[in-house]
């Protein structure tokens, strides 16, 4: 009798321990990156609001391959735009309209209209982004017209207008030691001078559309046949290199220099609303991207430049579309509420890791 109760308990107890073995849960812990805080300090986990002032620069060059013919620039009349930003953990957003131009201004180079919108992520080592940028209303800077008691007066095109839908990613090979985002997001703070080895690529929707033509292929080529809209959609890759220089404990200069190939697929659209031409081209230049700016633990300001553009190589013509804005950021960081940390952690930190 105490031989089977010693082996029926000794059963149980084998049960039990295999029991707890299959039901015991083993948890992994996978730490996310993160940079060496010897160099790089994170604001991310403050919500950050900030306002800007831009003067953004637009131009479309239209140059012929036909080197007897003058090329042909419009230019923009954006004195300046108004934005704001806000950014938590991983998410940045920021939008701008156009101030409100001066009476003199608008008679003597017309009337443009500016939009933007962008919405992307922050991560330290790799980022993606969405821009959308419209702007429309452009002059012929060469061709001045006198107009009453203004005779500098600017041949007008409001009928042209670009627009520009772009999804972007960045990716930093040196996120360990050097942060792009600190001079351009301002959501790192670079606390010793680094350089760092950077690539970003892009695809982006354009259009760029009038009311009548704007470019002739042909020189015997009726009205009808003019070209008067243009759609192409641009593959962009590029390597480029950053600089971060701490001048002092709080106040850095970046400077960051990308070459870029681009390669392009265009649609040319006469004034018949038909396909005149259906191409490709391929382009490479260069882009940069330049800030000065100052940190603390709350606050920030910053005054930087950034430009990108887009060149079409058409079978008669070269279109560069070049974008440019000079930017003054102020900024301050809040300790974030809880319910936008719970409501962060229960959707974009649940479903998709961020």
């Amino acid at each position: 009798m105490c031989r089977f109760i010693f082996s029926l308990f000794f059963l149980i107890q084998l049960s039990v321990s295999a029991i707890a073995q299959q039901n015991s849960e083993v948890t992994v812990t996978k730490t996310k990156p993160r940079p060496d805080t010897n160099y790089i300090k994170s604001y991310k986990h403050y919500l950050t609001i900030g306002i800007f002032v831009a003067t953004p620069i637009n131009t479309l060059t239209l140059t012929p391959k036909d080197s007897t013919i003058k090329p042909t620039q419009y230019s923009t009349n954006l004195a300046s735009a108004i934005g704001f930003t806000g950014s938590y953990k991983s998410i940045s957003g920021s939008f701008a309209f156009r101030a409100s131009p001066e009476a003199d201004e608008t008679s003597k180079y017309g009337t443009t209209k500016y939009k933007s919108f962008s919405l992307g992520t922050q991560r330290t080592r790799f980022s993606i982004r969405f821009d959308y940028r419209k702007v429309a209303g452009f002059y012929n800077g060469d061709s001045i017209i006198a107009s009453g008691s203004n005779p500098d007066t600017y041949f007008k095109r409001s009928d042209v207008n670009i627009k520009q839908f772009m999804l972007s990613g960045l990716y930093n090979f040196s996120w360990k030691k050097y942060s792009y985002q600190s001079s351009f997001l301002f959501s790192e703070h670079q606390l010793k001078t680094r350089v760092g080895f950077i690539m970003k690529s892009s695809i982006s929707l354009n259009r760029l559309q009038s009311d009548s033509s704007l470019i002739n292929l042909d020189r015997m080529a009726t009205d009808s046949e003019k070209i008067q809209q243009l759609n192409f959609t641009s593959f962009l890759v590029g390597p480029g290199m950053g600089l971060n220089v701490v001048v002092a404990k709080r106040v850095y200069f970046s400077l960051m220099i990308f070459y870029s190939l681009d390669f392009v697929t265009y649609t040319l659209i006469n004034n018949n609303n038909s396909t005149n031409v259906r191409d490709n081209s391929l382009t490479g230049f260069y882009e940069g991207r330049v800030a000065l700016g100052y940190h603390s633990k709350r606050f920030y300001a910053g005054l930087k430049f950034t430009g990108d553009k887009i060149a079409v190589q058409t079978q008669g013509y070269t279109v560069e579309n070049s974008f440019g804005v000079l930017t003054l950021d102020l900024g301050y960081r809040f300790v974030a509420p809880g319910i936008l940390k719970k409501v962060y952690a229960k959707t974009l930190t649940k479903y998709l890791g961020l």
